[in-house]
């Protein structure tokens, strides 16, 4: 197989995997970097030649893997998209409102090439999409030659699957981002075990040790106890949540908690793209049996609006629980509006259920000790660090010790390390080197024939 990363920065962000499997020439996701805009945001497409993919594949339905797809598929008319079918729905609410940010931008960064497709890219790309079922190969023909496709349950987010490639007895795996755990709102990856040929591996967690004994269930306790304080001291809690799944499994989470009296009644405001997404999440559920989710909750807990009177960095209208996007406080979200407002006073939390990079605000203030001073610059208001501020491991990714696991029990003949940062990759090199396990740690933009 031929191999080459089109994310130009490379580690997470603008996701686009090139290969060719003997006559097959196919791309893996194409995403948009989330710290850049503009043409930097785009994975290099130029390397691949006009027209010259016989299929896309799309594992899920994040931005960083699905951002760029209208573009790829653009200049590739003629192939298909396999995708599963959860995806196929969410990927339209994702990508419209990808294109509204990027109008918005348009003006706020003064970037001409914004946005960097339209509505028409969009239909074309939606005409191209094809269903593939899980677990039911799906045979692709050229030259006389085939190609067997099968997708996997991934875990993740709601529509994530991994990819194995079957070409004359030789088999590739991708796993795409994977989570083994069950989810409130959705069952844990369901991957084969026998032996493949070529493992292409996500790396997410690989510079992350999770301490002895942590488990996802005690985290919620642990969160779910962080909210009860700050309640009782007649402060208010914000949840930076992510829109695709992060969102709805937190409306699960206090639902049940308010349902079992651990969480007393109080007001609990949502608003950003995860709450559009909830309809879509509960069509989902009802045809799709790995996805656990009714839109009844946001009746269960009473979920508001936010109130009409929220001004930065002043004082909330309303005391209750905020569960709102950006999970990483980006810039010109409603999470980084409410964290202005509420980051000064000793009553309230604000609680992290998911990964922050550090270069975001969210990251940045999570380095930030108590009793310091943290600027939002977009808005230009610096606040005292003076709420409760903690982050909860509930990662939508695997552990690297179960990635390291799912790894020797099907014993690759070679490995190449994905999607995760150079410590991360770093990790996994000198742990399969130990198991004497040959990985590939590729640079970007080159092609390699592994």
């Amino acid at each position: 197989m031929k191999f080459t990363d089109l994310n130009p920065h490379g580690g997470i962000g603008a996701n686009c995997t090139y290969c060719q499997i003997g006559p097959f020439r196919f791309a893996l996701d194409s995403g948009l970097h989330p710290k850049h805009v503009g043409n930097d945001s785009v994975p290099r497409h130029d390397q691949i030649h006009s027209d010259g993919l016989d299929f896309i594949l799309l594992t899920h339905c994040h931005l960083d893997h699905l951002g760029s797809l209208p573009l790829l598929s653009r200049k590739n008319p003629r192939a298909p998209v396999f995708l599963s079918y959860p995806s196929s729905i969410l990927a339209r609410r994702m990508l419209s409102n990808s294109l509204s940010v990027m109008k918005r931008q348009r003006s706020e960064l003064n970037l001409p090439e914004l946005p960097l497709y339209g509505r028409a890219d969009l239909g074309a790309l939606y005409d191209r999409m094809e269903i593939i079922p899980i677990e039911e190969p799906v045979v692709f023909e050229k030259n006389g030659q085939t190609i067997e496709i099968t997708a996997y349950h991934a875990g993740h987010v709601a529509g994530a699957v991994s990819f194995e490639l079957t070409h004359q007895g030789k088999s590739v795996f991708f796993t795409g981002d994977l989570l083994f755990n069950d989810l409130r709102t959705l069952d844990g990856a369901q991957l084969p075990r026998r032996p493949v040929d070529l493992l292409v591996m996500e790396t997410t967690r690989g510079g992350a040790e999770r301490p002895a004994g942590q488990q996802r269930e005690g985290e919620i306790a642990r969160l779910l106890e962080d909210i009860c304080k700050a309640l009782s001291r007649g402060g208010s809690v914000l949840i930076p949540v992510f829109a695709l799944g992060r969102m709805q499994e937190m409306l699960v989470v206090l639902d049940e908690a308010r349902k079992n009296k651990v969480l007393p009644p109080t007001p609990v405001f949502c608003s950003g793209l995860g709450m559009d997404l909830v309809n879509h999440i509960h069509q989902i559920s009802q045809n799709f049996n790995r996805v656990h989710f009714k839109r009844k909750v946001l009746r269960s807990l009473g979920a508001q609006p936010l109130p009409r009177r929220l001004q930065p960095g002043e004082p909330l209208p309303m005391r209750g629980i905020y569960l709102v996007s950006s999970g990483m406080l980006v810039e010109h979200t409603p999470s980084y509006m409410l964290a202005s407002s509420m980051l000064g006073d000793d009553r309230n939390g604000l609680f992290f259920v998911g990964y922050c990079d550090p270069s975001t605000p969210g990251g940045q203030l999570l380095e930030t000790k108590h009793g310091e001073d943290f600027l939002f610059d977009a808005i230009d208001i610096r606040q005292k660090v003076r709420a409760s501020v903690h982050r909860y491991d509930l990662s939508g990714h695997a552990d690297r010790d179960e990635l390291l696991a799912y790894a020797e029990a099907v014993s690759p003949r070679k490995i190449i390390l994905h999607h995760g940062d150079p410590d991360a990759r770093a990790w996994f090199l000198q742990k399969f080197k130990e198991r004497n396990l040959p990985a590939l740690d590729p640079e970007p933009l080159i092609e390699y024939d592994v």
